[in-house]
């Protein structure tokens, strides 16, 4: 599978509750994600506020404090660092708690939370200070394939029997699960006979896991080659009708979520044109000497290229394979009549071409018109 990333792809921290922020008392655990394959011998270091505070995968928080709070990274030996990711600890009454991470696609489940202990009531959510559900029992709002344009500053507010509370405000910021996506082709230009080769690069997110994305590629709208692992599609001894406009797409597949790259055109050029079998004289006789010519031309810019030729009688190859575009009957006998036909082809790469058939009939010596 074929990413755009760096030297070193970064760990990833992840927060289990899978929530920003907590309260104090609750307990938290963060991990430090490595892409297989992981080294038997890997070493793990955490850092608060760019500080080392811990060895090993995993970092326990069992009864959180206010002092908590702050920037998390991590890294493995011989790696980059993670990317730093925010905890908050707080004694509030109440918190509105969001996922660590959300991306386009996801399914976003928002918690407005009260404090441990207390019995909490209705609650109601906002987004840029305007209601996006009212009064409910529910104590979450969920968000389906959300989507860059929820974006925003929410909020939540929730009743106790003494009156309401208001969470401070959450910047939600939905990030994109694919960003740079273009398609590549192996060699420029291409001509007839080549192999290619199409490559969907993309950068996805470091926490969408490798086995989630999959690749697929289209020809002029056309499927030509459906979702899967790959992030490549070969041309085999490219043709003229491979010709197109390319794109290919990337998907999510745990929820769908399904990206087009900008179409590129690909076209195929044309090393020498279709051949056509000429006879001399159109109206051989028996005895005559005839001449079946093979006629085709060649790319002006690939004066290079050598062509062989063969000519078929009844779709059997007459003489051998050779560089001459004439076929030769020195004298024609009744049996040399037949359907005839003439192949092309290059020596450098195989590409070959069939001309369409002519019918030769040779006249008997006594034959009337």
């Amino acid at each position: 599978m074929c990413y755009l990333v760096g030297s070193s792809v970064r760990p990833v921290v992840t927060f289990n509750p899978n929530w920003d922020k907590i309260f104090t008392t609750e307990s938290l655990t963060m991990t430090c994600n490595v892409r297989s394959p992981i080294p038997k011998d890997m070493r793990y270091t955490w850092y608060k506020d760019n500080n080392p505070i811990h060895t090993g995968q995993s970092f326990v928080i069992g009864d959180a404090a206010e002092h908590n709070s702050g920037n998390y990274r991590c890294s493995g030996s011989n790696m980059v660092t993670s990317d730093s990711v925010r905890l908050d600890v707080t004694q509030s009454w109440v918190i509105l708690q969001a996922p660590l991470y959300i991306h386009e696609g996801d399914d976003v489940t928002l918690r407005c939370h009260h404090y441990p202990g207390y019995s909490g009531g209705r609650t109601m959510f906002t987004r840029n200070n305007t209601v996006i559900r009212n009064w409910e029992s529910d104590s979450v709002f969920r968000i389906t394939n959300i989507s860059i344009d929820r974006s925003g500053k929410y909020t939540c507010r929730k009743e106790f029997p003494g009156g309401r509370q208001e969470s401070s405000d959450v910047s939600i910021s939905v990030k994109e699960s694919f960003t740079d996506l273009e398609i590549k082709v192996s060699v420029n230009p291409i001509e007839e006979g080549d192999n290619i080769t199409l490559t969907c690069l993309t950068k996805p997110s470091l926490i969408i896991s490798a086995t989630e994305v999959e690749f697929a590629f289209q020809r002029n709208g056309q499927n030509v080659q459906e979702f899967g692992s790959s992030s490549k599609y070969g041309i085999l001894f490219a043709k003229l009708e491979d010709s197109g406009y390319y794109i290919c797409e990337v998907r999510r597949s745990s929820n769908g979520l399904t990206k087009k790259s900008k179409e590129i055109n690909i076209q195929i050029e044309e090393l020498f044109s279709h051949p056509e079998i000429v006879t001399n004289p159109d109206f051989p006789k028996e005895g005559n000497r005839i001449i079946l010519t093979c006629n085709t031309s060649i790319n002006t810019l690939r004066s290079d290229i050598e062509l062989q030729f063969a000519f078929y009688q009844n779709e059997k190859k007459v003489p051998k394979l050779n560089s001459s575009h004439q076929y030769i009957i020195p004298l024609a006998q009744l049996e040399d009549s037949g359907n005839y036909s003439c192949e092309a082809r290059t020596l450098y790469n195989g590409m070959k071409k069939r001309s369409s058939v002519v019918s030769v009939v040779i006249q008997g010596e006594h034959s009337h018109f």
